[in-house]
């Protein structure tokens, strides 16, 4: 399946052009807004924002000069404008996110007293099956991100038990070899990105055999072969409608959803579903009505955002995912609540010297800057179908 723009408006000649932006969740308290997805419907393409909301985004080749541009995260409302390309580099200044007002809950005739959550979800499954029997296909460009950030600082804190179970985690994620490279070395954060063309049959055309862009560059050969190695096997489409939507069904059956809310997405209506367990991990789903496609997953935890997807309608209901970050935060501190944790740390007895001055570094360093303390090691890509 392909997702068709009409773009009635005079393409720009070709030339390596570039958008740049910030993003801001409350516009009074500044807080970054961090992994925002910024969609170009014209493009079929968009990209992220960093963990500070920024973003840099180059253009094809080919491009229309005027166009629209859609900012979406779960939880807020999706702001759209219309923007006009202006030089190399066009700044789109800063946007600023509301958080989304949801309307009165929808109304549903239930079999067999149902609730309306248990009603939606298996509208959802049964529309899993129903595509996954089609074995629809699709050609897409995908740009795969990772990174790890301030976890070797945090991990050489951490006593040893913990330090593996930090290792465990992140391998499942793919890039252990990234995280084990920066406690080898020292280093406080690495990073990679790779990019894919697949065709339209599924399957990986190019894959590029190489890490395009990384911190520190170049990364041992080694690392990038595991890296490379992982997400050769990722799948779209199975991601979407394979097992994981299987173990998705079976979970929805043991746990409870609520509907909490209602609210308009264009011409049509999205229902919230939510559901909170004992250890204080929430689940948010959003699904369209009728279609019953999964347009938006989040995950939380009581440290924060763990995970987010995003997905479109690519034809006949069928949603695939367009942005998706796995980010599993280990805390987050602001700038004023840095001076006590630097406290914390200078009377604490669990550290050495050594290790005592290089977190007292860094901590002064966001402090003087302004900016959150926040290790995280994250995993995203963003799709663009053709």
């Amino acid at each position: 399946m392909l997702l068709s723009f009409s773009v009635a408006t005079a393409f720009a000649a070709p030339g390596n052009k570039s958008i740049i932006g910030k993003v801001f969740l409350d516009p009074e308290s500044r807080v970054p807004g961090d992994y925002v997805m910024v969609y170009f419907p014209a493009l079929g393409t968009g990209t992220m924002t960093d963990e500070w909301g920024g973003f840099n985004m180059t253009l094809p080749r080919i491009h229309p000069n005027k166009m629209k541009v859609e900012y979406s995260r779960i939880g807020y409302e999706t702001i759209e404008k219309t923007i006009v390309l202006t030089g190399d580099i066009t700044d789109l200044g800063t946007v600023n996110m509301k958080v989304q007002t949801l309307m009165l809950t929808a109304a549903y005739v239930t079999p067999d007293g149902m609730s309306p959550s248990e009603f939606i979800l298996s509208k959802v499954w049964e529309k899993t099956y129903e595509n996954r029997k089609k074995k629809l296909t699709y050609g897409a460009d995908i740009n795969y991100e990772f990174s790890t950030h301030e976890i070797p600082l945090v991990a050489s804190t951490l006593p040893k038990g913990q330090v593996g179970l930090a290792k465990i985690a992140v391998g499942l994620m793919g890039y252990g070899s990234l995280v084990n490279y920066c406690l080898k070395n020292d280093d406080i954060s690495a990073s990679a990105e790779l990019s894919r063309t697949v065709s339209k049959g599924g399957k990986p055309m190019d894959f590029n055999q190489k890490i395009t862009k990384s911190n520190p560059s170049p990364l041992p050969s080694a690392v990038q072969k595991d890296i490379i190695k992982f997400f050769h096997g990722i799948d779209l489409f199975d991601l979407v409608y394979g097992e994981f939507n299987d173990i998705g069904h079976k979970f929805s059956n043991r746990h409870k959803f609520k509907l909490v809310g209602t609210y308009e997405y264009g011409n049509k209506l999205v229902d919230v579903l939510s559901w909170t367990g004992k250890e204080k991990i929430t689940i948010n789903i959003h699904v369209v009505e009728e279609e019953w496609g999964i347009l938006k997953l989040q995950c939380t935890s009581r440290e924060g955002e763990v995970l987010r997807g995003e997905c479109r309608d690519t034809g006949n209901g069928v949603y695939m995912p367009i942005s998706f970050i796995m980010k599993p935060s280990l805390f987050m501190v602001r700038p004023d609540q840095i001076p006590a944790l630097i406290e914390e740390v200078e009377k604490s007895k669990d550290f050495n010297k050594a290790t005592k001055e290089r977190m007292k570094k860094v901590l002064q360093e966001r402090l003087d800057n302004n900016q959150y303390f926040n290790p995280y090691f994250s995993c995203g890509f963003n799709v663009r179908y053709r």
